[in-house]
């Protein structure tokens, strides 16, 4: 057997640069800075390399007039290879076939050779051949101008630009063995017109925001005060994304235009304009109550004209009680310092939630008896969609005890999204399957505690802790129906099922007896639960002769939404020595481990060489090798985050402060996870698709070596 691991990963490198100069006047003031930043990754012959640039000046115009003008460029660029959701990924490629294969092996002309003869992808191609790159130069540049035309009136006037190009490509050369065609090769018989692949994608982005704010503030009496906020704000984007792409390529030619067989492409553009309103007040009265009330008007193309613009409220007071006469002559405040009680209501709308004519019904063109059709897609259009409004109600106590050595803050949350927007099914016989509507409702509530302690401070030593503590259930409420499967690469079953979590796992399972053992066959291999299925949450298990029979039921098999998650940071500074620990904690969670099912498939895992040893009866593998359950492992892990010191030498001779540091980054992992890492989520940024792997790249332990230098 080979060990496929050692050729995948390496051990990388990485270099990151800044250099920065400020300096100017009374009146104007500047500050110009310049990076670079590369770093290897962890799988081999991948990388990422960034430049950039950054320059503001502040200047003063008059007493009640000053101006600002910043401007960023970016230019960076990613050698890449398949993300984990392909089975051509470098992760997947050495989990779905079996190690002992002989990788390496080419024949007589150096050509790398087959895997087996399941048109797999051998993973020396995967890392050394299959080319995708992407780059991308970006710019940010905004100009602000402040007036101070009357005592306590403040107008704030911003212009913000972000524009930026991408363009990415991808290579897959011919292969000269069998790969399957479903993995860009020829397959059995290398056919020209479908090994190999290329394609190159360019995405456009550009946006103009306008802010004006007008800020007054007055004292109404000696212990009242009063802030009043107007504003108005109105931005506009524009993308565009092209994506041409072809396979069987001619040999030597990385290009589409050396494709054989043309695929579809993409031309996508659009538009959209988003534009808001807003007044605000605050009163303070003697630094001891405080209270907010605000409304908001936003508006978004993306919506019908009757449903664009929503108004939204805001309301928030505190109340500090350690503020009080009353408390200050009490005996609690000699080691009592702060308490100060919060409460707010909040809405907002999600004004992108769909795209930008995702109102309209939608058409794509295809070849119909030589002449260009057109085809309706199956969602019926909906003029009258608006905008997902979030509610949120938070209670919160800030509190600091033994002249500020200890504090404590806690928040209390509820938020509710209602008029989620669905596409929920309709009756075929509207002639579409599903309509974008304003249907669903989803719930999110828990607590937050923040706790700070400063066990010993004096002169020489200095030792601060911060511990934080957090706990989020979801739930949705309304999704118009009692369940909805998502599909997704990885084959995880995730579903949103009504009066439950978001995202969980829901599968097949095991057949249990009463006592909750494994139900087994005669030849001890674990049966899929059977039965009839009344629910989509309750069933009834059928038995014949001791073993399940009837329908394959289903079940939530797992949640990957942690019941909570932790942090405790420890800083110490003696002298000029400064030393960090960062510990992180995520428990309750599960994660739908398909990696783990696939390794026993091809014989690399550890159920599989007891099934090969005999530990385990013949056909085990095959037998729960369906069974969604035996996937679902457990996620929870504790983190030895960061560990960083770090010295500073002050000032000293050609240096006005000079600093070195040491640093290192998930450096241990407390866990029973059976894969790299459960810290993993083959979804991506998706807050639905979350705890999946499949081929995903570990997050590696890092160690860096710091030099800052001011002159």
């Amino acid at each position: 057997r080979y060990d496929y691991q050692d050729y995948i990963f390496r051990n990388a490198s990485g270099t990151d640069n800044n250099i920065s100069i400020s300096g100017g006047t009374d009146k104007t003031k500047y500050y110009i800075s310049g990076s670079y930043f590369y770093n290897q990754g962890i799988v081999r012959n991948t990388d990422f390399q960034r430049y950039s640039f950054r320059s503001n000046i502040d200047q003063v115009l008059n007493k009640w007039a000053s101006v600002n003008l910043g401007l960023n460029y970016v230019n960076s660029t990613a050698n890449e290879k398949p993300d984990g959701n392909s089975f051509f990924s470098p992760m997947n490629s050495v989990t779905i076939i079996g190690n002992f294969h002989d990788i390496w092996k080419r024949d007589a002309l150096g050509n790398i050779q087959a895997v087996g003869e399941r048109g797999r992808a051998n993973p020396v191609s995967v890392i050394e051949d299959i080319k995708q790159r992407q780059t991308t130069n970006r710019l940010i540049a905004n100009l602000g101008l402040k007036l101070r035309p009357i005592t306590g009136l403040t107008v704030d006037y911003t212009m913000g630009i972000d524009n930026y190009a991408q363009n990415g490509t991808t290579y897959i050369p011919p292969f000269a063995y069998n790969v399957s065609t479903a993995f860009f090769g020829g397959g059995p018989t290398l056919d020209p017109t479908q090994n190999g692949y290329a394609s190159t994608g360019n995405n456009s982005f550009f946006a103009i925001n306008h802010d004006l704010n007008a800020t007054y503030s007055r004292n109404i009496t000696n212990n009242i005060n009063s802030v009043t906020q107007v504003g108005f704000s109105q931005q506009y984007e524009k993308n565009n994304y092209s994506l041409l792409q072809g396979r069987g390529l001619a040999p030597f030619v990385q290009t589409v235009n050396g494709a054989s067989t043309i695929l579809g492409g993409v031309d996508e553009r659009s538009e959209i304009s988003i534009s808001g309103a807003y007044v605000q007040q605050n009163f303070k009265y003697r630094n001891q109550f405080f209270i907010t009330g605000a409304m908001r008007v936003d508006g978004s193309s993306v919506f019908g004209k009757n449903q664009r613009n929503q108004t939204y409220y805001k309301a928030s007071g505190s109340y500090v009680i350690s503020g009080t006469d009353f408390w200050g002559k009490s005996s609690v405040s000699k080691w009592w310092d702060l308490l100060k009680v919060r409460l707010a209501y909040g809405e907002s709308g999600n004004l992108t939630g769909i795209g930008a004519y995702s109102r309209f019904n939608t058409y794509s063109s295809s070849s119909y008896l030589g002449r260009t059709a057109l085809n309706s897609s199956g969602t019926l259009a909906n003029e009258n969609v608006k905008p997902e409004r979030q509610q949120e109600v938070e209670l919160g106590f800030d509190m600091s005890f033994l002249n500020n050595r200890v504090g404590l803050t806690v928040n209390i949350y509820n938020k509710k999204v209602k008029d989620l927007l669905i596409n929920r099914f309709i009756a075929p016989t509207s002639g579409f399957s599903s309509l974008l509507d304003n249907f669903g409702s989803l719930e999110n509530k828990g607590y937050e505690i923040v706790l700070t302690g400063n066990p010993v401070a004096n002169r020489n030593f200095n030792w601060n802790i911060t511990g934080i503590f957090n706990h989020n259930r979801n739930k949705a409420n309304r999704i118009g129906q009692a369940l909805t499967l998502l599909s997704t690469n990885a084959g995880a079953p995730v579903a949103i099922i009504e009066g439950l979590p978001v995202g969980v796992f829901y599968g097949t399972f095991f057949a249990r007896n009463a006592d909750g053992t494994e139900v087994k066959n005669a030849s001890g291999i674990p049966q899929t639960e059977r039965g009839v299925q009344n629910t989509a949450t309750t069933f009834t298990t059928g038995r014949t002769g001791g073993l399940p029979s009837g329908a394959v039921l289903r079940k939530v098999i797992g949640d990957p939404n942690p019941d909570y998650t932790t942090s405790l940071v420890n800083e110490f500074t003696y002298k000029k020595l400064s030393l960090r620990v960062q510990i992180d904690a995520v428990q309750g969670v599960d994660v739908f481990n398909a990696d783990f099912r696939t390794r026993q498939g091809v014989g690399n895992g550890k159920v599989a060489e007891q099934e090969q040893r005999g530990q385990l009866p013949r056909g085990y593998i095959n037998g729960i090798y369906a069974i969604e359950e035996w996937r679902v492992d457990n996620g929870s892990y504790t983190k030895l985050r960061e560990l960083s010191l770090s010295y500073n030498f002050g000032k000293i001779k050609g240096f006005s402060d000079l600093s070195i540091s040491f640093s290192g980054r998930n450096l241990i992992s407390w866990d029973n996870y059976k894969g790299y890492d459960p810290e993993v989520n083959a979804g991506g940024q998706s807050t639905i698709l979350r705890g999946i792997d499949f081929g995903a790249v570990p997050i590696p332990r890092t160690f860096s070596f710091g030099i800052q230098a001011k002159f």
